[in-house]
């Protein structure tokens, strides 16, 4: 097989399987094809397909067929980033006149009590199963990674989530919204930072990082934004202006990279800075695109890294703690503050339910975590399994939150 012919085989592979079992399970009503597009990479990774199939497997993914997939990755992390900047203009809606205490309260608390419990468990974790810390991260990296992925919540799954719920213009799915929004713009910082940690940098190098790092988001916020707004309206061709989005997302991946934060911060800069009037158009332009058809090769990706057999009880240990601590931690730490700010029982715990799936964001945030040597095999596969079971759990508890709550 030629390497053209090769790849093909695999974007066939990569795209196909999970919509394939998506609509042959029928099973669309209760799990979003996010789940699935995770479970795909999985399957077509060693644990399943590369068990089954060893030959074939290697033929079709092995380590000297992935070249021409890295980029694919990278090109979908950034986009996917850029994205998740666009969608902080959705927190606006929650901020309706007499609800901007509660959605202070519940996005305060949607991070800082999944990140504080999380933390805890990694401690714990670190201690318990030292196979799960990565290579390059000591036990407080190590627990601060896993406080990291607790406080997750996933802007565009959560986002479809709505609309198939038909939940986009309640109370409940306007604050899950801003939440979400201020998760990602909270997550974003904190794994720059865990990262530059990891680089275990001189006290010189940080204090350059952290001006470098301050003058380059300055100048996206006060120059390239009041720029953007003034050049795109003025721009009457549709592709001029989706060349122009282009160029400023990879410039701003590319500056970021180069001063040593990460070129997911510059995609989800160059989302932030974008003018409000221009996010409708560009969602729709590169949101199908970059979730149904890039997406998957970054999970095929991060399958192939995935071996549920190598950790083994301790591989299940992972994933049972962490399901628990993220699922009660997200719920609780989104609800309580709420309610206790006015937002009725009903709508609280709805939000609380919302506001706990994980989705395409803590996939993209585990495999930046494994790469950077932060967390090992055994984590990742255990926090891997998690992001799927918090995401397949979205819908089925947000249902039996408004249930129980009418009674």
């Amino acid at each position: 097989m030629n390497p053209i012919s090769l790849f093909f085989a695999q974007a066939c592979l990569v795209v196909g399987t999970p919509f394939i079992l998506w609509r042959g399970l029928r099973i669309g009503s209760v799990v979003p094809l996010v789940a699935m597009q995770i479970v795909g990479g999985i399957l077509l990774g060693p644990s399943l397909l590369g068990a089954l199939w060893p030959q074939g497997w290697q033929v079709l993914f092995g380590p000297a067929q992935l070249s021409a997939l890295t980029g694919l990755q990278w090109l979908a992390v950034v986009l996917f980033a850029f994205l998740s900047g666009l969608h902080i203009g959705g927190a606006q809606h929650a901020q309706q006149r007499g609800m901007r205490r509660i959605a202070t309260a519940a996005a305060l608390g949607s991070v800082l009590v999944p990140f504080a419990l999380g933390t805890a468990a990694g401690a714990w974790l670190a201690y318990a199963v030292p196979d799960a810390v990565g290579h390059a991260a000591s036990a407080w990296q190590f627990a601060f990674a896993v406080g990291v992925s607790m406080a997750v919540t996933a802007l565009p799954v959560l986002g479809a989530i709505l609309r198939e719920m038909k939940l986009s213009d309640s109370v409940p799915g306007q604050l899950a919204v801003g939440c979400a929004a201020f998760s990602d713009a909270a997550i974003w910082l904190a794994l720059s930072a865990i990262l530059a940690s990891a680089g275990r940098s001189s006290t010189y190098d940080f204090l350059r990082l952290a001006c470098l790092g301050l003058a380059y988001v300055g100048a996206m916020l006060w120059l390239v934004r009041p720029l953007l707004a003034r050049m795109l309206p003025r721009m009457a061709a549709v592709d001029a202006r989706l060349a122009l989005v282009a160029v400023l997302i990879f410039g701003s991946a590319l500056i970021s990279e180069s001063i040593g934060l990460h070129y997911i911060l510059g995609g989800f800069l160059a989302g932030v800075v974008l003018p409000r009037d221009a996010v409708g158009e560009l969602r729709r332009q590169l949101e199908p695109a970059t979730v149904v058809v890039l997406m998957p090769f970054f999970f095929l990706m991060t399958g192939l890294r995935t071996d549920i057999a190598i950790g083994g009880h301790e591989t299940l240990l992972v994933f049972g703690l962490c399901t628990v601590v993220a699922v009660a931690s997200k719920v609780a730490g989104t609800a309580l503050p709420a309610r206790l700010a006015g937002l009725p029982r009903r709508e609280a715990w709805m939000l609380g339910a919302l506001a706990q799936t994980k989705g395409l964001m803590e996939v993209v945030v585990l495999g930046i975590l494994f790469e950077a040597g932060l967390i090992g095999m055994t984590a990742f596969s255990g926090l891997l399994l998690m992001a799927l079971a918090t995401t397949v759990l979205a819908k089925p508890l947000t249902r039996a939150a408004a249930r129980l709550c009418e009674r």
